[in-house]
């Protein structure tokens, strides 16, 4: 059985960087252990961006948030000790995902850019001649780095990337669209995720009953966006679902601490006042 303990955000205050002071923290060791994962979705106020941490220091990141969230994005991963990047994966040409990539060359050394072509097309003259140019293909599967599996389930026409993180016996399903096929697809598989990223930011008419009921999250992940609303249907689906829900942009960074049958949620204010 999986289990889930989630820390209040003054515990994680007291025991990683002493006194609590919202909006002053200045450093965050996670005290990883060996055989875990650091996986926070990181509270920038607009766009997307999801950090990935081993004990030894390796970093990815998946996407880079709206440029409206540049300073925020360099912030959190100074906070969380990242010195270098070692691929910087982006899943989406939109601005409220790749919008601080140009920004991130500046200040931190990265070793690989992974992208679907389409992406790369639209992105190519963003990428340095030094940075290595991993293309992606539906249905391939890649170590992210030492205990991270990814699976593409998808690439859509514009592009747009869906997949499944795996760790152990634990999965995270990354959705990129809203598509209606797609979920049949991803439902017909039989295969259940502990955490749901939610597609296009909340909005549109995706994230079905079915498709809830069939993949069957414990917790989902909802960022922001600037011209999207999150869908109230949406939200009464997972709701419904007995699905707890995270908006990072709200109640700040959300860690899962991931071992191989088990994660921990850990919940870090940054902000001394929240977007609603």
């Amino acid at each position: 059985m999986k289990i889930i303990v989630t820390f209040c955000s003054w515990v994680l205050l007291f025991c990683l960087i002493g006194p609590i002071a919202e909006a002053s923290i200045q450093s965050v060791d996670l005290h990883l252990g060996n055989n875990e994962v650091a996986i926070t979705f990181l509270d920038l106020s607009v766009g997307e961006a999801i950090l990935l941490q081993k004990s030894d220091g390796t970093a990815v990141l998946i996407n880079t948030g709206s440029a409206a969230s540049e300073q925020e994005l360099i912030d959190r991963l100074q906070m969380f000790q990242v010195k270098e990047i070692s691929r910087v994966w982006l899943t989406n040409a939109d601005e409220a995902y790749a919008g601080n990539f140009e920004s991130l060359l500046r200040y931190f050394s990265i070793g690989e850019v992974m992208l679907s072509q389409s992406l790369q097309q639209a992105l190519l003259p963003e990428i340095p001649s030094h940075v290595r140019k991993n293309t992606l293909k539906e249905e391939q599967k890649i170590t992210l780095m030492e205990d991270v599996e990814a699976e593409i389930v998808n690439i859509s026409k514009a592009g747009s990337v869906t997949f499944m993180l795996s760790l152990g016996s634990q999965d995270i399903l990354m959705m990129g669209d809203t598509d209606e096929e797609l979920e049949k697809t991803i439902s017909s598989s039989g295969r259940t995720v502990e955490v749901l990223k939610v597609a296009n930011f909340g909005g549109g008419n995706g994230t079905s009953t079915e498709f809830l009921s069939a993949i069957d999250p414990q917790m989902a992940v909802i960022f922001r966006h600037k011209n999207i609303d999150i869908s109230e249907s949406v939200l009464e689906r997972l709701s419904e679902s007995w699905t707890d829900v995270y908006y990072p942009y709200r109640i700040g960074s959300v860690t899962l601490r991931m071992q191989d049958d088990r994660y921990d949620v850990i919940t870090l204010p940054t902000k001394e006042e929240r977007l609603r």
